[in-house]
């Protein structure tokens, strides 16, 4: 049932399989380098950027998807790039009450608001930065 052009991609997919799977079971006949996949910061980035980039085919002219990173004290990052700091951390390069600024975080504390905003019209359009793996993903 998971589709590729869908925002909502399950992080472990199970053919053929109903009712609960032994959790434990399933694990044990993973590689090793599988186990993680759906905890890692990267696999996290690379699930936001699709989403992203699904969301953004599906605006209205003249909208453009961005997202904030909230911190623990309220305020929120305007984030210009997002990726992977090591196996479960995320390092957000952007802007903070008009300066450019550098958040690092957990992932399992780290919180995005995804929105759209009306394009000004002197501005070109901007992507979103996602560094994952080495591999550059704009959304």
């Amino acid at each position: 049932m998971s589709d590729d052009n869908t925002l909502r991609r399950p992080y472990l997919t199970l053919p053929g399989v109903t009712g609960m799977p032994n959790l434990r079971e399933l694990l044990a006949q993973m590689p090793n380098e599988n186990k993680h996949r759906f905890e890692s910061s990267g696999e996290f980035i690379r699930r936001l950027a699709h989403r992203v980039t699904k969301w953004r085919e599906g605006l209205a002219e003249g909208e453009e998807p961005a997202i904030f990173a909230l911190m623990s004290n309220g305020d929120a990052v305007e984030v210009h790039t997002l990726g992977e700091d090591g196996h479960s951390s995320v390092v957000v390069e952007g802007s903070l009450n008009g300066s450019s600024c550098m958040f690092i975080s957990h992932q399992s504390s780290f919180q995005v608001l995804c929105y759209t905003r009306k394009i000004v019209e002197e501005k070109p359009k901007r992507k979103i930065g996602f560094y994952v793996g080495g591999e550059e993903i704009e959304a």
